[in-house]
């Protein structure tokens, strides 16, 4: 009988304890954001964002549960510095994805990233600058194809969502895959 309750408590604990699985969508959004993407700027290029082109590294994390990227800008095809670095994981406690950014000046945005209909991801984030203002900004992307389309939006108290930019990202390379 000894056995037995043993045998159920260590089965009951080793349930209890087993970690939950990342969904396949989010999975599948990681392995597809890895590597370099390259997109145009010239369309907003001007005195205070010289930048032609932005890039963005996406590298697995050691044990593959999330990932890290960089987004950097680009004049000539020569890297000008790190302006983003970014974390996307999925959040156990609130059974979501989550990305977190810091930014080259401080300020620091975090969000849940959740898959709308029709594979639109959606990332919804408050930015907390350094001086303590804080701001809420939208994505709405589709990545299909190696081609990945990102709108940005500033979402007001009402939570209104007013269109900022469009880019569309060519994947270049895939570095460090789940394969």
């Amino acid at each position: 009988m000894k056995s037995v309750l043993k045998l159920l408590t260590i089965l009951f604990l080793s349930t209890a304890s087993a970690q939950q699985k990342i969904p396949d969508w989010f999975v599948e959004n990681m392995k597809a954001s890895t590597g370099t993407w390259i997109t145009d700027n010239t369309s907003y290029q001007n005195q205070n964002e010289p930048f032609d082109q932005y890039g963005m590294h996406w590298d697995w994390s050691a044990g593959k549960q999330n990932i890290t990227g960089k987004l950097y800008g680009l004049i000539n095809g020569k890297k000008q510095g790190v302006l983003w670095e970014f974390r996307q994981y999925w959040d156990y406690g609130k059974n979501r994805g989550v990305i977190v950014q810091y930014g080259a000046d401080g300020t620091v945005g975090k969000g849940p990233l959740t898959l709308k209909k029709d594979q639109i991801s959606e990332l919804i984030q408050e930015f907390v600058a350094p001086n303590g203002k804080k701001t809420i900004h939208g994505h709405r992307s589709t990545l299909k194809d190696g081609v990945l389309v990102t709108t940005s939006f500033d979402i007001d108290s009402q939570g209104v969502w007013q269109k900022r930019r469009t880019y569309t990202w060519n994947h270049i390379e895939n570095q460090n895959s789940m394969n």
